[in-house]
C-alpha cells in the first residue's frame, strides 16, 4: 500500500506507506539534486532509524552527514537553530545542500526554518515519524522556533520538496504520542467532514489496534492529510481559509505555552477545541450537542476535554489571555476562532473575530 498526494499544483509531494525506506532514497536522489544532503533527528529517534539512515547513505550520489539534535520541545529554539548552521558552515555546506527532517514537529518545523533561511533558502524534505507531524506539522511548509513570548513565533513559510511518511515508524510510537496526534486528526474531521467524524467516532476502539493492520490508519491519515494539502493548496500563506487549520488551537496554544512539557500539544489542543466549540456554542452558532459529541470521540481516543484542579491552578485567566495577545492571526488586538455551527462546517471558510468577554466567559 502506497500513496501520493500533490500540493500547491505539484504532483507526488506526499508519499504515504508502509516501511518505504528504499522508495524515499530513490525517490529523493532522482528529485533534489544537491552535493550534500545532511540528515537531522534527535538522539531518542537516532537508533530507530536505521532502515532509513542505511538506505540515504548507501544510495546518496553525493556527501552525506548526519547531525543529532537532543530531543523535545526545547530544542525548537534560537539556539539550536544555529548550531545547526554552524555544523553546516563548519562542514562547507552550500546552496546546493538539501537537508533531510527525520522526526516530529520539533525537528520538522526547526530544520524547516534552517532550510529557509541558510544561504538565503535551500532545499528540504520531511521526513515525519510521528503521527501529529504526519497529519500536521510536516504539511503545509509552516517552519518556526518557539520564543520566550509563545509557539512558533519566528519562522518562515517554506515548502518541503518532499514528505515522506512512513506509517511502519508508528510501531514504535507511545500510546500516549499516539492520542497526541490523534487530536489533530480529530479536529480535521470536525471542521471539513461529517462522514469522517462519523469514522473516527465508529472506530475508536480499535484504531490504535489498526496500527498493525494498515489499511484502516492509512484511509485515516489519507483523509487529513488530503484536506490539508487542499487547503494550504488554496491559501499558502494563511490569509483566510487556511486559518481553519487552527481550529482548537488559538486556546490550545495559549494552555501549551503554560503547561509544556507536562502537557503534549495535542492534549493543549483537545482542551482547546472542547473551549473553541464552546465559545461557538456561547456565541449561539451551534446546539450544544455538538460540542457533546466532539467532547465523546476526545475522550474515546484518550484526550483530555478539561484540565484536573491542580492543572487549573496553573492557567490563570490574565496568564492565558495575554499569551493570546502575541497569536500570529490576530488583528491588532481582535483575536480569532474557529467558530463550528456543526460537525463538518465551519461559520465562515476562515478563522472569526471573536470578542474577548467570550473567551474569557468559557476560559
Amino acid at each position: 500500500m502506497y500513496s501520493t498526494l500533490p500540493i500547491l499544483h505539484q504532483p507526488n509531494v506526499i508519499h504515504i506507506g508502509y516501511h518505504i525506506h528504499d522508495k524515499v532514497a530513490a525517490d529523493l536522489y532522482q528529485t533534489v539534486t544537491a552535493s550534500t544532503f545532511v540528515l537531522i533527528t534527535d538522539t531518542r529517534l537516532l537508533p530507530l532509524i536505521n532502515p532509513l539512515l542505511n538506505s540515504l547513505q548507501s544510495k546518496c550520489p553525493g556527501r552525506f552527514l548526519v547531525r543529532v539534535i537532543p530531543p523535545g520541545e526545547g530544542s525548537k529554539s534560537r539556539a539550536t537553530k544555529a548550531n545547526i548552521e554552524d555544523f553546516l558552515l563548519k562542514n562547507s555546506c552550500t546552496r546546493d545542500t538539501c537537508l533531510v527532517a527525520v522526526g516530529g514537529g520539533v525537528v520538522g518545523d526547526l530544520v524547516g526554518y534552517v532550510a529557509a533561511t541558510f544561504m538565503r533558502g535551500i532545499p528540504f524534505v520531511q521526513v515525519p515519524t510521528t503521527l501529529l507531524a504526519m497529519v500536521d506539522s510536516s504539511l503545509g511548509g509552516k517552519t518556526a522556533i518557539d520564543t520566550p513570548a509563545g509557539k512558533n513565533l519566528v519562522g518562515a513559510f517554506w515548502q518541503p520538496k518532499r514528505v515522506y511518511m512512513d506509517l511502519g515508524m508508528l510501531m514504535t510510537l507511545p500510546s500516549r504520542e499516539f492520542r497526541n496526534g490523534m487530536a489533530e486528526v480529530i479536529k480535521t474531521a470536525a471542521i471539513s467532514s461529517e462522514a469522517d467524524f462519523k469514522v473516527l467516532e465508529d472506530g475508536a476502539t480499535d484504531m490504535e489496534a489498526s496500527l498493525h493492520t494498515t489499511q484502516k490508519l492509512l484511509e485515516v491519515i489519507l483523509a487529513s492529510a488530503r484536506f490539508k494539502a487542499d487547503v494550504v493548496t488554496e491559501d499558502e500563506r494563511e490569509g483566510g481559509l487556511r486559518g481553519l487549520l487552527n481550529f482548537g488551537h488559538t486556546i490550545g496554544h495559549a494552555f501549551e505555552k503554560i503547561l509544556s512539557p507536562d502537557w503534549l500539544h495535542g492534549e493543549c489542543v483537545s482542551v482547546g477545541l472542547v473551549a473553541e466549540a464552546e465559545v461557538s456554542h456561547l456565541l449561539g452558532h451551534c446546539d450544544y450537542a455538538v460540542v457533546e459529541r466532539l467532547k465523546r470521540v476526545l475522550v474515546a481516543y484518550g484526550l483530555p476535554i478539561d484540565f484536573d484542579a491542580a492543572t487549573k491552578a496553573r492557567l490563570g485567566l490574565d496568564d492565558v489571555m495575554q499569551v493570546m495577545r502575541v497569536d500570529k492571526k490576530n488583528q491588532g488586538s481582535q483575536k480569532k476562532l474557529v467558530i463550528l455551527s456543526s460537525i463538518g462546517t465551519t461559520l465562515e471558510p476562515k478563522a472569526s473575530a471573536v470578542a474577548d468577554d467570550a473567551i474569557e466567559n468559557i476560559v
